[in-house]
């Protein structure tokens, strides 16, 4: 299976609004072939997740899965997911401090807020409606995606850049 050339900062398709997935879209080989190499890209680059416009495709679709993850070490397992369309409701105001990566932008993390409990919901790669409430490291994984179908990469969340560091750093300083 082929991998995909993930996008880097800077590329003005990761700063683009995605249009979203049409039947037309969804029901061909291509599409479906273009899913598959989107996951093997994230695993193969060890993504939690993965939007479309990272690998330069500008539709509202991404994947993501947590599974012993070298990247996130320790973090509880979450199935793969393919939602197509997707919407994000936000289900509390509690938030959660979380350090993000990003493939799009290797080897630097920083710190952020994310709300800690959301419902996700659009179609998965069968066509199906999916509907699931997602609290902890899958609700700031999906978040972040979605953001990267709206333009906006996890820097822009940040109110602080002085935790913006190199992954070396990170581990060094800030990975306790």
């Amino acid at each position: 299976m082929n991998t995909l050339e993930v996008l880097k900062m800077g590329n003005p398709d990761l700063r683009t609004v995605c249009e979203k997935v049409t039947e037309t879209d969804f029901g061909s080989d291509e599409f479906q072939t273009f899913l598959k190499e989107m996951v093997n890209t994230m695993r193969e680059k060890n993504g939690v997740g993965i939007a479309a416009p990272q690998v330069g495709v500008l539709k509202r679709v991404f994947a993501m899965e947590v599974a012993n993850n070298p990247r996130y070490p320790g973090r509880d397992s979450f199935p793969l997911v393919i939602i197509i369309n997707p919407e994000i409701r936000i289900l509390s105001n509690d938030t959660l401090d979380c350090w993000e990566g990003c493939l799009s932008i290797p080897g630097i993390r920083g710190q952020l807020k994310r709300a800690e409990h959301i419902e996700l919901s659009g179609l998965d790669s069968h066509g199906n409606l999916y509907r699931e409430q997602l609290t902890g490291f899958p609700a700031i994984v999906a978040q972040h995606e979605m953001d990267h179908l709206n333009g906006i990469l996890f820097i822009d969340r940040m109110t602080d850049l002085k935790t913006l560091t190199f992954e070396a750093e990170f581990d060094q300083f800030w990975n306790k």
